[in-house]
């Protein structure tokens, strides 16, 4: 079992992409999410050549470009080829897009039917860039509830195109755990990132998150992930290289922990 551990550079707007490349490498992560926006801008052929020089010059790699593509919408048709490009030329594994613009709960027929649409041809298309699309478990989208996660991949319905799981803010431990559960086989990527309490805003180193990230983890574990585990937003109550290096300090005991429990269970 593969799992990375990588830092979304959108965790750090204010610097420059190359800077966040660094400071990933020097905290000991494996790749980096890069922001489909400030950090990519419009992804022309000079940028992304820049960038990919500066990921392998500190030996990372690049799980996921970080896009803001959205299917079932007007401007999907107009952005998609563009948006893989980008990928492609970042040699990204996956692309990261969203699911439409309404919620599970409130959504009607017609954007459903559209959002599954966009999704099934934009897997395909992106087959052609050598990449794989992760689809994000976000408030104001299909895949803001557990159930409306799971019905959206299991919809598309192929392999190349998987959920970007994250725990909830807002969502309570118990039900953190239970989605975990439920959408860690139709997941192929991780966000990170942590409060204190249920509902907070402020947040908190992941070794002091109100949920438990090692209880979080195992059914991904458990399922055979072997996507990418990116930190995406750290604490401010400490400097950025101290954050995101205790971070993926933690995430990585966990990993190893796992590891070391299974070769002695064999």
């Amino acid at each position: 079992m593969n799992v990375d551990i990588g830092l979304c550079t959108v965790s750090s707007k204010e610097r420059a992409v190359e800077a966040v490349i660094e400071l990933a490498a020097e905290a000991g992560y494996d790749g980096v999410e890069l922001w489909g926006r400030d950090h990519v801008g419009d992804g022309s052929v000079d940028d992304c050549r820049r960038i990919v020089d500066a990921v392998d010059a500190n030996g990372l790699g690049i799980p996921v470009y970080g896009s803001y593509l959205r299917c079932g919408t007007d401007e999907f048709d107009d952005r998609v080829e563009h948006e893989l490009a980008i990928a492609g030329r970042l040699d990204a594994d996956l692309i990261r897009v969203w699911a439409g613009r309404q919620e599970y709960e409130d959504h009607d027929a017609e954007h459903w039917n559209r959002v599954v649409c966009d999704l099934e041809r934009l897997t395909d298309r992106a087959a052609a860039y050598g990449v794989g699309v992760t689809v994000e478990k976000h408030a104001g989208t299909l895949t803001d509830t557990l159930e409306g996660a799971r019905r959206l991949i299991e919809a598309v319905d192929d392999e190349h195109c998987g959920l970007n799981y994250q725990p909830g803010f807002s969502v309570p431990k118990d039900e953190i755990e239970r989605e975990a559960t439920e959408l860690a086989p139709r997941s192929n990527n991780l966000h990170l990132q942590a409060v204190r309490e249920c509902g907070e805003s402020r947040r908190c180193p992941l070794s002091e998150a109100f949920y438990d990230l090692e209880t979080v983890l195992a059914p991904f574990l458990d399922a055979g992930f072997d996507g990418s585990a990116n930190v995406e937003f750290v604490t401010d109550e400490r400097p950025y290289p101290a954050a995101i290096e205790a971070d993926r300090r933690y995430v990585a005991s966990i990993l190893q922990a796992d590891s070391h429990e299974r070769a002695h269970t064999r």
